[in-house]
């Protein structure tokens, strides 16, 4: 009688074989062994004792399964005795003799005693949810531990990650002795793949040691910052922590052997250098294009410091110099465009590159474009751009049409909106700061040798392909740019200056003032009520004769009056600052007449005995006279 076999997801079947009876099955059955002994019903020895588990560094394996073999076949009946003896050693039994071989393996490490009971510590100190309390009793219980032991400690992976939580949650005390220790091994440490983030938290939380830490890379910049791991300590060092005398001598080794080996002692840039040594020119060029030139090899263009130095070789270099750096790093410029020297270093790249490298450039940046517009320092690179690049078609393919994808949320950003500004406005001083006017003037006299189209081309080519995009934005969100101040700066600068038709813009911006300010709640108020839209709407009336006039007039002051004669009592009384838009009625010579036949004739209130200007009389009666100062000029007018 044959016995079922289990079934597989094969359809074969195998040839029958006699199958022993039970009794002849166990007797023929080969002993089944652990550890290399015989195991017996009982478990037991040859002298009659239980069986005692071998000491061995290995892992338990079970016993694999063998689909052939009846008594070791799952779907065999195998009597729960057989079952009992397999199952002897029980997992509490198995799990407490790995243990112990695992013990007994880490006991044998360098410094056994002293890592594990510093682990089970940490575990401790990181919880986020500690009591301060028990923090501190932990972490003085840590120090005991590895005072005196540190540099023993720092290159293994997990006792760094103790070391950087010692110094994140201990005292100022604490975290001085441990950065104490380590004095003379920071540079060493800087190049350890775990070790740097001591460093990093060294500096960051121990003030004291910042000059002990920057004084030990003194003559391995050059080489610190093409290694992998210590690049980003330099860049720590040099651009976060290092004060302005220390980043001086950072930078200097760039200039050759005699600056790493010699500190001037002193702030002196390179161009003071220079201006007591001009003869050591060629030789500071030539160290600092070749320092240069390995780091943007190592692929290392994005450290604050290698800006630096790429910012004094285009300031000093001559023609040949720079071209050379150009072919160089024209397509690696965007990487650098998020530190102040490196946007000024990709401005250099456009303002002296071929217009074939700048359409390289073009290339390389098109997929950040909104980005760099929001970038602190890497939106002036868009604007150098709009001042050099004569293909303004390749210029609105490239660069406009990412701009108009994201045109709202660039509006409303800091940096952003003065990218569309400056299409608009030019180098106006409302938007950008003088240092910044100054900085983009400097390359006037080089882009006149650079760039064959004029300025005045150029820009009106840029503006007339953006105008109908930023006409559109203000017709079909008006009510959200004029709320905010930035970009109701656009909104106000596209009225005056944008080319095209601008009807529907102008009808967005009167269908919301046409709206009763007497309705307005808190959850949604008239934007005429509020700050920035009444100063907009001031400012446009005023563009009708006089500056910043509209090009052309929009004669904005008499469809507005049309939309809020009705409501003009309103604003001048309960209006608070609103009261302003009717005083620029009041002075505009188109709407002046119908304003002030509007102000005297209104009853306030429905109160027929009382005129509006009564009312406002009434209003500012015994005030201080810096109350209702819009009222008061309001009624200096009509008294004229």
């Amino acid at each position: 009688m044959a016995v079922a076999k289990r079934k597989t997801g094969f359809t074969a079947e195998k040839p029958q074989k006699k199958v022993k009876t039970t009794k002849e099955a166990k007797a023929a059955a080969p002993k089944k062994t652990i550890f290399g002994k015989a195991l017996d019903e009982d478990l037991k020895d040859n002298d009659g004792d239980d069986y005692d588990e071998d000491e061995d560094e290995g892992e338990l394996e079970a016993e694999p399964i063998r689909d052939d073999d009846e008594e070791h076949s799952m779907d065999a009946d195998v009597p729960d005795q057989t079952a009992a003896q397999k199952n002897k050693l029980s997992s509490k039994e198995s799990n407490a003799q790995k243990k112990a071989l695992r013990d007994e393996r880490r006991s044998h490490k360098p410094n056994a005693e002293l890592i594990y009971p510093a682990k089970k510590l940490w575990e401790k100190l990181r919880l986020k949810e500690l009591p301060k309390a028990e923090r501190q009793a932990v972490m003085k219980d840590m120090m005991a531990l590895i005072t005196g032991k540190v540099q023993e400690l720092i290159f293994k992976h997990d006792m760094s990650r103790i070391i950087q939580s010692c110094l994140k949650h201990g005292n100022e005390a604490q975290r001085n002795v441990i950065a104490g220790e380590l004095v003379g091994h920071y540079l060493t440490l800087s190049k350890s793949m775990y070790g740097r983030f001591i460093v990093i938290k060294i500096l960051n939380y121990c003030q004291k040691y910042r000059e002990a830490i920057i004084k030990e890379f003194y003559g391995k910049v050059r080489q610190l910052i093409k290694h992998k791991e210590a690049s980003s300590i330099i860049e720590d060092a040099y651009s976060i922590y290092a004060n302005s005398a220390q980043r001086a001598a950072l930078i200097q080794e760039f200039y050759g052997p005699e600056y790493r080996l010699f500190k001037t002692g002193d702030k002196k840039t390179l161009s003071e250098i220079l201006e007591q040594n001009p003869a050591k020119k060629d030789t500071i060029m030539k160290h600092l294009m070749e320092t240069l030139t390995g780091c943007l090899e190592k692929g290392t263009i994005g450290l604050s410091i290698v800006h630096r130095g790429l910012l004094e070789y285009f300031e000093h270099a001559d023609a040949k110099g720079i071209q050379e750096m150009l072919d160089l790093m024209k397509e690696q410029a965007v990487e650098m465009l998020h530190t102040k020297e490196g946007a000024q270093v990709a401005m250099y790249c456009l303002l002296y590159a071929t217009p074939k490298d700048r359409k390289a450039m073009l290339k390389t940046m098109k997929p950040f474009v909104v980005k760099i517009c929001k970038e602190e320092y890497g939106h002036m690179v868009m604007l150098r751009m709009f001042d050099v690049v004569d293909d303004t078609v390749l210029m609105s393919k490239a660069i406009l049409a990412e701009i108009i994808k994201e045109m709202e949320d660039i509006a409303k950003d800091k940096f952003g909106r003065r990218v569309i500004l400056y299409l608009l406005a030019g180098r106006s001083p409302k938007y950008i700061s003088p240092q910044n006017i100054e900085l983009l003037a400097k390359g006037d006299a080089i882009r006149a040798n650079t760039s064959k189209k004029d300025a005045a081309v150029r820009s009106a080519e840029l503006l007339s392909y953006i105008s109908p995009s930023l006409i559109s934005l203000i017709a079909t969100k008006a009510r959200s740019l004029i709320s905010e101040p930035l970009s109701s700066q656009v909104v106000l600068e596209t009225m005056l200056h944008a080319v095209g038709d601008k009807t529907p813009a102008m009808n967005a911006l009167l269908e919301i003032a046409a709206a009763n300010p007497a309705e307005s709640t808190s959850e949604e108020p008239n934007p005429l009520l509020t700050m920035p839209t009444d100063r907009l709407y001031k400012t446009l009336i005023l563009s009708d004769y006089k500056a910043p006039l509209a090009e052309p007039s929009l004669h904005f002051a008499k469809a507005l009056l049309a939309k809020i004669s009705p409501y003009i009592g309103f604003y001048v009384l309960e209006g608070g600052n609103s009261a302003f838009i009717i005083l620029a009625l009041l002075e505009n010579p188109e709407t002046a007449e119908e304003t002030k036949k509007l102000l005297i004739s209104t009853e306030a209130k429905k109160r027929s005995s009382i005129t509006l200007q009564k009312e406002m009389e009434n209003l500012i009666k015994g005030k201080p006279d810096e109350e209702h100062k819009a009222v008061r000029l309001i009624l200096e007018g009509l008294a004229k």
